[in-house]
């Protein structure tokens, strides 16, 4: 994993949208905060990027920063736009669609 732009030991203020560029034809991720107790993770898709249907072993939330998102997680799918978040359960399947470019965040939460 890329060294994390956080330490969490001072303040720290920051744009999010600038930590991490659309790139054309691609996904790119950089992580944000990286802490025992869980993770930060800006991710930026350009339209038509998709995330097979996978799983995480941790409790995760996303939230839209900019662009849309065909989002689907278990049996439910819906559309994700700017500002939307999501909840997840840990090791819930879920697979994602960028419908235009768009950038989010997810945190995952480690479970003691």
């Amino acid at each position: 994993m890329a060294t994390p732009l956080c330490d969490a030991s001072s303040p720290q203020f920051m744009e999010l949208l600038a930590t991490c560029p659309i790139v054309p034809g691609a996904i790119v991720s950089k992580p944000v905060l990286n802490l025992p107790e869980g993770r930060v993770v800006v991710f930026a898709m350009d339209a038509g990027q998709q995330m097979s249907e996978h799983r995480a072993p941790f409790i995760a939330t996303v939230h839209v920063l900019e662009g849309r998102l065909l989002f689907g997680v278990e049996a439910s799918e819906r559309e994700m736009g700017p500002h939307d978040w999501l909840v997840m359960p840990a090791n819930a399947p879920h697979r994602l669609t960028a419908l235009e470019p768009t950038r989010f965040v997810l945190t995952l939460f480690k479970q003691a």
